[in-house]
């Protein structure tokens, strides 16, 4: 019986030093692929992530609409950088992000039945009570793509001094979710899947900016709701951190 525990704990030792040695691998594998810092050789590969932060209104409003200016966003993008050569000023990005966007409004979105469809439309609110908040919110799974062009000097640390960066995007989104939140001194409301919206979003944006820092700006091709319903097509300007 000893014999026996032993051999078998000699395999297991076996297996676990295997799948251990796997999974270094696969860090590692993982880690180089993501590549945590910029290359020192080969072609010039960078900026694979992008945090925004945002600054939101829609385009135009209904009549006795107004907008809040404390609307604001937030997006964070994972980018593949593929130069167009060794030492190439230009290259383009493949990309994955996320971004949440709130509007803040006097109105209310309401459902008008009509004989053969629906619409959603935004009117003012009819209260006499005092509105402490009013949002809608709209979250988007977005898949960007960017043509880069930049500044590549001589020498890593030349690079990371100066290093100017001009990146003309255009992303397509799907909707993951939208919601409103209303709060007065009497009630508290958060209502989800506004009707007619629409399940997705697209529309160019450039990111203009040195080393790290820089400003974004995003106009939106697509309106939130249908056709048929109130017209709201959203755009943004913030401030871009890229870095890796």
């Amino acid at each position: 019986m000893g014999k026996n525990a032993s051999e078998e704990m000699k395999k297991i030792a076996l297996i676990l030093l295997f799948f251990s040695f796997c999974h270094v691998g696969f860090v590692q594998g993982l880690l180089s692929y993501v590549k945590w810092e910029a290359d020192s050789q080969g072609p010039e590969k960078f900026d694979r992530i992008a945090i925004d932060l945002s600054w939101n209104q829609w385009q135009k409003v209904p009549n006795n609409i107004t907008q809040g200016y404390f609307s604001f966003g937030f997006s964070s993008s994972w980018f593949k950088d593929l130069p167009l050569g060794q030492k190439s000023n230009c290259a383009i990005a493949l990309g994955l992000g996320f971004e949440s966007m709130s509007f803040h409004h006097n109105g209310t979105f309401t459902n008008v039945q009509n004989s053969n469809s629906s619409s959603t439309q935004l009117t003012p609110f009819e209260t006499d009570s005092v509105v402490l908040r009013n949002k809608y919110a709209v979250n988007y799974i977005d898949f960007p793509f960017e043509f880069r062009i930049r500044t590549i000097n001589k020498t890593l640390d030349d690079r990371m001094k100066f290093n100017f960066k001009l990146y003309l995007g255009f992303k397509v989104g799907v909707l993951v979710n939208d919601h409103t939140k209303y709060k007065d001194n009497n009630i508290k409301i958060k209502t989800f899947n506004i009707p007619n919206t629409l399940p997705y979003r697209f529309g160019p944006y450039v990111r203009i900016g040195f080393n790290k820092i820089g400003f974004v700006g995003y106009y939106s091709l697509s309106s939130i709701f249908q056709d048929g319903s109130v017209n709201l097509k959203p755009f943004s300007i913030g401030l871009s951190w890229m870095r890796f």
